[in-house]
């Protein structure tokens, strides 16, 4: 195995734009792991060095310049049920531990990587305190924050409502969340603040949907946020915490603003000295969890890289073990399905559109020095997000790599005899996943023997044609699932009778039914920030 290119024979990482973005729906946090970088919003720039970010919430227009020999991030945290509490764009200190942590949310953002219940561990660390952040001056007088109860269970409880106002659970569940009973869960709050629980987590929600209407969004829209079932218990619950109602606080608030006021300091800024009362700290990143990829069978083919960790990839039914530094090509047509240890990340470095190599090359893996780390993490965002020098080229990477292997393995290489109607079989069938002849109709229609060309079909494919076309098809349904389509449309676009038959064979392929996959089985970002 060779390395493709010397540690002295590095690209250089060029500068980056993004002229202009907006996240539809959800928030990201732009993170620099080295060098530095600009972001701007509106007329305001905030210089960012290597270990800083800044979060930036849904339906904020934003511009990103990032220097020579810098890497910015783009980050989707997984939110799951979580309202985010900084409703404004905010400079955050992130401790360097996090680095590779950071790196593996990204790689769940591009959405290669099964997909997995959501962990808060970056929103918790996003919405603890920051004291190095200088605290912006408040406009008026914004709902205040009830005081926080002192006893340990207390404030646990409390802190992780002050971080997620809109939790659903009860009393029971928050004591039995920290071994308490209910009761005395209840009692040290009337004694430490003053108010029973829900009221203290009322006067949480009502001062975080202040935050979201000082951000210059709708009443109702804030009150659903925060967990207020009807317009109306928002209401309620806002006159009684603020004396008025959320339609007169909002006047009241806007009478106050003049053109260069300071803005109001976000509800995350305002939980700061909550949380550190409370004893919050910034805790050692989670370990990075074993993780897998669906397996699939893509049109197009992918070169990954082992970032940290180790690797079992297996294409076209050969299994490779790589470590730290390998690169794997996995054919286009092609079965592959990735396995990652603890503690490990592959990453995508390209990707080009064409036809299914005859056979795999047994130079399929090879070797980037360490040195080159930093350039391939510029590939890989240059690649997968839209944060990219004003020239690039997306091809460098897999040009480098194919010009490392012989010509017949590449991916425009002569077609052998014998390989030609199985390559013929591929291209029909990935081109339309509903094609439901079986081999033996392909077999007449191609004037061979069945047995000949099941032979052939796994020779070249590694699998029998009936697992092989299954396999397209459930790769298929994966990407009609998560772009939001029907079970019964997915179902008929992908040839089943009936939708009762695609969810037996989805089920039996993925352990989970196409609804429960709708759910809980793929996490990604959806914002074109990405490009997937």
């Amino acid at each position: 195995m060779s390395e493709l290119f010397s540690a002295d024979a590095i690209p250089p990482i060029p500068p980056s734009r993004l002229v202009s973005a907006r996240n539809a729906t959800e928030p990201a946090l732009l993170w620099v792991r080295t060098g530095s970088a600009r972001v701007r919003v509106a007329a305001q720039d905030y210089p960012l060095s290597a270990g800083q970010s800044i979060w930036m919430p849904a339906g904020v227009s934003f511009a990103v310049h990032s220097d020579a020999a810098s890497l910015v991030f783009p980050i989707f945290p997984a939110l799951g049920s979580r309202t985010p509490s900084l409703t404004r764009p905010q400079r955050l200190d992130l401790p360097a531990e996090w680095s590779d942590w950071l790196i593996y949310q990204f790689a769940r953002s591009v959405g290669y990587l099964r997909g997995a219940s959501s962990d808060t561990s970056l929103l918790d660390l996003i919405a603890g305190p920051h004291p190095a952040l200088p605290r912006s001056l408040t406009l008026g007088h914004p709902v205040g924050l009830p005081p926080m109860p002192s006893s340990p269970e207390a404030a646990a409880i409390a802190r992780a409502l002050l971080q997620n106002p809109c939790n659903p659970a009860d009393t029971a569940e928050h004591a039995r969340s920290v071994g308490l009973s209910p009761r005395t869960v209840q009692q040290r709050f009337v004694d430490e603040t003053g108010l029973p629980l829900i009221r203290w987590r009322t006067a949480v929600r009502v001062a975080a949907a202040a935050e979201l209407m000082d951000a210059g969004h709708d009443i109702g829209w804030a009150g659903r946020q925060l967990g207020f079932s009807t317009p109306a218990g928002f209401t309620r619950a806002f006159r009684a915490r603020t004396g008025m109602t959320p339609s007169e606080y909002q006047r009241r608030r806007s009478a106050q603003s003049h053109p260069g006021d300071a803005r109001a300091a976000d509800f995350g800024e305002r939980i700061e000295p909550q949380l550190r009362q409370a004893g919050e700290r910034h805790a050692p990143p989670p370990p990075i969890p074993a993780t897998q990829s669906w397996s699939r069978i893509n049109d197009f083919h992918v070169l990954v890289w082992v970032y940290r960790g180790s690797a079992r990839v297996t294409a076209g039914g050969r299994t490779r073990r790589l470590r730290r530094g390998d690169v794997i090509w996995l054919p286009a047509g092609l079965r592959n399905r990735i396995a990652l240890s603890p503690g490990s990340l592959l990453l995508p470095l390209g990707s080009r559109r064409g036809t299914p190599p005859i056979r795999l090359p047994d130079d399929l893996v090879h070797a980037f020095p360490e040195e080159a780390e930093d350039y391939l993490l510029h590939t890989l965002l240059a690649n997968y997000s839209l944060l990219r020098p004003e020239v690039h080229d997306p091809n460098r990477i897999t040009r480098l790599f194919l010009d490392r292997i012989s010509q017949r393995h590449a991916e425009t290489g002569t077609v052998s005899e014998e390989a030609a109607p199985v390559h013929q079989l591929i291209r029909a069938v990935r081109s339309n996943p509903a094609e439901g002849r079986t081999l033996a109709h392909w077999a007449r229609e191609l004037d061979l023997e069945t047995n000949a060309l099941s032979r052939d079909f796994l020779s070249v494919t590694g699998q029998r044609f009936p697992a092989w076309r299954s396999g397209v098809r459930m790769t298929e349904a994966r990407h009609c699932l998560e772009s939001g389509m029907g079970v019964a449309q997915t179902a008929r676009r992908l040839g089943y009778a009936h939708p009762s038959a695609f969810t037996t064979v989805f089920t039996r392929a993925h352990g989970m039914s196409p609804r429960d996959y709708q759910r809980h089985g793929w996490q990604h970002a959806t914002e074109s920030l990405i490009v997937r």
